[in-house]
């Protein structure tokens, strides 16, 4: 694929190909508080982004009693999925990372919940799929929801940026979203091509029923995380029993009834409560049960959750 114009040559290598990273990038990005990877999109300085703790991968996350995944890198706090959000859910000592992820159509991957631009963008039908990267990187993300809807606007990021900043220190729970399962194939490759051990960086996350997601990742050895909703639960009670098998670990949403608490969390696998915006939520999901704790309100939360 040829370069494309905001990629530096010199981080491109035979073939046009950006060359993987390796150790001495995960040393640069802990030293340094991933100024490196986020320079020129606006973070302050590498000190004020220095983590209080390295994140966790993939096993590690699950053995430890708590974790902590921020959502879209910290939806609630700046323009989702973007770079400088990743970088500050970092600094904040989250321990892993969520991305949802969009195709373009020349087949660069890129961090978006939905299939058009028109949420985070404000465009009207602009389809991610029908244009090229060149063309969705002249978008930028609108922090319209955030905590701060003042704040500048960020880029979209590339998801093998995000592998390269954050691949070799945290799971990335990873959501293909609407990208057909016919780019599975291609999406592990670019995993295994930006991490040294995929197994332990990516996580697929999915909703209950993206069963070929689940079955495509676990094939190749990687952990699952299926999220419910406790209302569906309770209306279709076969949603559970026909899908949790197909997923490693669980989610919830942290104000669903204590009863599909209890009955989630009595299957034995690690349940991640969802999404959890303040200190309050997050406390109301560990009580119930949560192991985990996907966070849209990182700066609300860190830093006001009990000890490990």
């Amino acid at each position: 694929m040829p370069r494309p114009a905001d990629r530096p040559a010199a981080d491109v290598g035979p073939g046009g190909r950006a060359p993987r990273r390796g150790p001495s990038r995960r040393a640069v990005l802990i030293g340094a508080g991933a100024a490196a990877v986020v320079a020129g999109v606006g973070v302050p300085t590498a000190v004020a982004l220095r983590p209080r703790r390295p994140g966790r991968l993939v096993s590690a996350l699950l053995d430890a009693k708590r974790f902590t995944i921020a959502h879209h890198g910290g939806s609630g706090d700046w323009p989702e999925e973007s770079l400088y959000a990743y970088a500050h859910a970092a600094a904040s000592g989250v321990d892993a990372l969520e991305v949802s992820l969009a195709r373009s159509s020349d087949g660069v991957w890129f961090g978006l919940h939905d299939a058009t631009l028109d949420r985070t963008s404000g465009t009207s039908g602009y389809t991610a799929s029908e244009h090229t990267w060149d063309e969705i990187r002249a978008h930028r993300i609108s922090p319209t929801g955030s905590q701060d809807p003042a704040q500048p606007s960020r880029p979209y990021a590339r998801f093998d940026d995000i592998l390269d900043a954050y691949g070799e220190t945290h799971a990335l729970f990873v959501d293909p979203k609407v990208a057909g399962a016919e780019h599975y194939d291609e999406l592990f490759a670019l995993v295994a091509e930006h991490v040294s051990n995929p197994t332990e960086t990516m996580v697929a996350k999915g909703y209950c029923t993206s069963t070929r997601w689940a079955d495509a990742a676990s094939g190749r050895g990687h952990q699952t995380w299926g999220f419910y909703y406790a209302n569906e639960i309770a209306a279709k009670p076969d949603l559970l029993t026909s899908t949790q098998d197909r997923w490693s670990t669980l989610g919830l949403d942290y104000d669903g009834a204590p009863a599909q608490w209890r009955t989630v969390t009595s299957i034995g696998k690690p349940v991640v409560g969802h999404v959890i915006p303040t200190a309050a939520a997050a406390r109301t999901a560990l009580d119930l049960g949560a192991q985990g704790l996907m966070i849209s309100g990182v700066t609300a939360t860190m830093g006001h959750l009990p000890a490990d």
